[in-house]
Parts: structure tokens; C-alpha cells; sequence
């Protein structure tokens, strides 16, 4: 269903390139960390916060996007190079994992 933003988003995790979006009317530049399935069957998208741009919630710096409301995707050309604190690569908050770090 999300088959765009999830060939996208396996080309910025494996290359580990910042990715910029809307979602729910804020602008947001994140690290891309892991694509999955949640055990709500919905497919997310768990990334690290990198810049907030417009109306971001910026305290907690992970955050956890549904595909389904992600508009806009664009893949940046700057990279990121570290795992992030608290990074779990086998997440249990999903049910299936389609790509990670």
C-alpha cells in the first residue's frame, strides 16, 4: 500500500541519509532508523529527530510515524552516521520489521 514510501525509506536507512516530511501539519527532518509493522497493523516509520522546521515536538527525539501520514517525502543529501541512544534495531513494539540499521 505504501510501497513508495517504503522503497524510499529502505534506500535512506541503507545509506543512512536524512529524510524531510510532513506529518499532522509539522515539517520534520529525521534520522531514519527502522520501517516496520506495529502490533496496531500499522506501518511506522522510527527515526531520530534531527531538525525541527516547523511545529515539531522537539522534547523526546525519537518518534514513531505512521506511513499513512507522512505527505512530501524527500530524501536529503546529508548523512548521518551514528546509532542514536536507546535505539533498539529489534523494536517490540512491532509485530514485523521490513528495514533497519
Amino acid at each position: 500500500m505504501y510501497s513508495y514510501l517504503l522503497e524510499e525509506l529502505s534506500k535512506a536507512i541503507g545509506a543512512r541519509l536524512l529524510v524531510q516530511f510532513e506529518y499532522n501539519g509539522s515539517i520534520y527532518v529525521v534520522e531514519p532508523h527502522l520501517v516496520g509493522h506495529n502490533h496496531n497493523h500499522q506501518d511506522c516509520l522510527c527515526a531520530w529527530l534531527a531538525e525541527r522546521l516547523k511545529g515539531a515536538d522537539e522534547k523526546n527525539r525519537w518518534h514513531c510515524f505512521m506511513l499513512s501520514d507522512i505527505r512530501n517525502l524527500k530524501l536529503l543529501d546529508k548523512r548521518f552516521s551514528q546509532h542514536r541512544p536507546g535505539y533498539d534495531p529489534y523494536d517490540n513494539s512491532m509485530s514485523r520489521i521490513y528495514y533497519r540499521i
